[in-house]
């Protein structure tokens, strides 16, 4: 089943399209009401855009991130970035080390069994899940090699489309996890 119309023609309606913009903010609305199909305010989810600025001594590039809560706790996340940070291994490297930094910046909030987040440059996702309970983070980390010049962000992690068939199904059955932990749940 695709995303529906509403949802669709908001990612359409991108300037240049989804693949041509450098400024991230023009996905957010997009991904705001796509998050709000996924976690409805009528089951009293809540979907919060937090921007982060870097650590003192980095360049300026505050980061938004939308944080999907039930009852003030954090059930899920997404960070987007722009399409052409896909493209080189540097930024590719930054975005996954943003997006192990928010997991700890939010594990100790955390009250389900599992917290996904999912990095999107433009509409490629890359699916990241930490484990409460044995304290693994998915997908593992590619350590640098002080002599190696490794790839520790492959392009093959953003291996979904948000708009293709496999993007519906893929967030679908993340975001009905997510429900399925939080109805175990008494908040």
């Amino acid at each position: 089943m695709p995303w529906p119309a509403y949802v669709l023609e908001a990612f359409e309606a991108i300037p240049g399209g989804v693949d041509a913009p450098t400024d991230e903010s023009l996905f957010y609305g997009p991904y705001n009401m796509l998050l709000t199909y996924l976690f409805p305010p009528t089951e009293r989810y809540m979907i919060s855009p937090k921007f982060k600025r870097p650590p003192e001594g980095w360049s300026i590039d505050f980061t938004t991130i939308f944080i999907v809560q039930k009852a003030f706790h954090p059930v899920f996340f997404l960070e987007i970035k722009p399409p052409g940070d896909y493209v080189h291994r540097s930024t590719r490297a930054a975005v996954d080390s943003q997006m192990r930094t928010r997991f700890f910046d939010l594990v100790d909030a955390v009250e389900l069994p599992v917290i996904h987040g999912v990095s999107a440059l433009g509409t490629r996702l890359c699916f990241y899940s930490y484990d409460t309970v044995n304290n693994t983070l998915t997908p593992a980390r590619i350590p640098q090699d002080p002599e190696l010049m490794l790839d520790v962000a492959p392009a093959s992690r953003w291996d979904v489309d948000l708009l293709s068939e496999q993007g519906v199904a893929r967030m679908t059955q993340v975001a009905d996890n997510v429900k399925s932990m939080v109805a175990q749940r008494q908040w």
